[in-house]
């Protein structure tokens, strides 16, 4: 989409640079050159298409060094007017200063209005001083005013109107999330007081076998409507997300031990030498490891694990696989928030590696491969 963006408006440039060199070719024709009595008085008109073309392929590249092209045509504009002047190429200008405006950062912006304000006012003193008449300089400060600062002004207020847009939108999106942050609170806070009531009127009452289990069952239907809602909301908050934002889990290669302990007696693990990784790796390599083993024991409770983690030329392989079982009638699905797989896939890819989970057979392999270097 972002490179899309710019190739329209690269084609955008073009066109306008293409119509401001038609347009101009025909002022050059109809005579609106040689506007400053400066000799040469009998310049050929093809020169004035020359600075005109010069000026034209300036503003191409307006948009990506705004004032580097704004001095480019300053220089074209002095050439031009060394000549005898014409509108064309005061045209040119005009669009560069706009361009300037609209794309510089805020500090070249000022130091170019500061620059636009002493010049005028040079001019205008200097230029009613020489002629001696106050008509005179009051025309001078007009003219420059609509040249140079006109465009500065157009630019400051799209710039504006732009940053408000931005700001609105911003503060819009700050609002949403509030307020599904509010609704996500008074769902979960229901479910979770359901559950509560459920529980605490089972243990007040005798045992019963039937009444407790009626009231297991009510407690594990409000849980499972809780994670359902938070698991929409979640999908939902990461619809507009185009990379994984949650902050990068503690821990590395030496801590693999530490999760294969918390899963269980029943996880085999297979670690070769591995090598030293950078921190970005290792850590992609740990939520991958624990989000395997959370699965595993969520999916397949007390099923053979098995973990293997090696190099492989300058790829480290993680291999995370468990056998599946029959299930017991609980709907494993509905505890899972359906995200893990997708944020550990984000991560591998965003590595530069990828990553597989699938089912082989009678067991379940999550498989990711990721380079050795980080910036891969």
């Amino acid at each position: 989409m972002r490179e899309r963006w710019r190739n329209d408006m690269r084609f955008q440039d073009r066109v306008t640079a293409a119509a401001t060199f038609a347009a101009g070719v025909l002022l050059n024709l109809v005579g609106l050159t040689a506007l400053w009595p400066v000799p040469p008085s009998d310049v050929a008109p093809v020169w004035h298409h020359v600075t005109l073309f010069a000026g034209c392929l300036v503003m191409l590249g307006k948009r990506r060094h705004p004032m580097l092209a704004l001095g480019a045509g300053t220089l074209i504009l002095g050439v031009d007017a060394l000549l005898g002047g014409s509108v064309a190429v005061i045209l040119v200008l005009f669009d560069l200063l706009f361009s300037a405006g609209l794309f510089a950062s805020d500090r070249a912006r000022n130091a170019l209005t500061t620059a636009v304000f002493v010049i005028t006012g040079t001019a205008t003193v200097v230029g009613g001083l020489a002629a001696g008449e106050f008509r005179v300089a009051v025309f001078i400060c007009f003219q420059l005013v609509t040249l140079l600062l006109v465009p500065l002004w157009w630019a400051g207020n799209i710039r504006q109107q732009r940053r408000l847009g931005e700001l609105a939108a911003r503060e819009a999106v700050v609002a949403e999330r509030a307020a599904m942050a509010r609704d996500l609170h008074d769902v979960i806070a229901a479910h979770l007081t359901t559950t509560a009531m459920h529980s605490g009127a089972a243990l007040a009452r005798a045992p019963d076998t039937d009444r407790d289990r009626a009231a297991l069952q009510a407690v594990r239907t409000s849980s499972l409507a809780a994670l359902e809602e938070m698991r929409s909301m979640i999908l939902l908050l990461r619809a507009d997300d185009p990379a994984p934002r949650d902050p990068a889990l503690p821990g590395g290669l030496d801590r693999l031990p530490d999760l294969v302990a918390a899963a269980g007696p029943h996880v085999e693990t297979h670690l070769a030498d591995l090598p030293r990784v950078p921190a970005v790796v290792a850590q992609t390599v740990y939520r991958i490891v624990g989000e395997a083993l959370t699965n595993a024991g969520k999916h397949a409770p007390g099923s053979p694990v098995t973990l293997d983690v090696r190099p492989d030329g300058d790829r480290l392989t993680v291999t995370v696989t468990n056998t599946l079982t029959s299930g017991n009638g609980v709907d494993h699905h509905a505890l899972s928030a359906g995200t893990g797989l997708v944020s550990i896939r984000e991560r591998a890819t965003l590595l530069g590696g990828d990553l597989t989970a699938a089912r082989d057979g009678d067991r379940w392999r999550v498989r990711a491969t990721l380079p050795l270097r980080g910036d891969s």
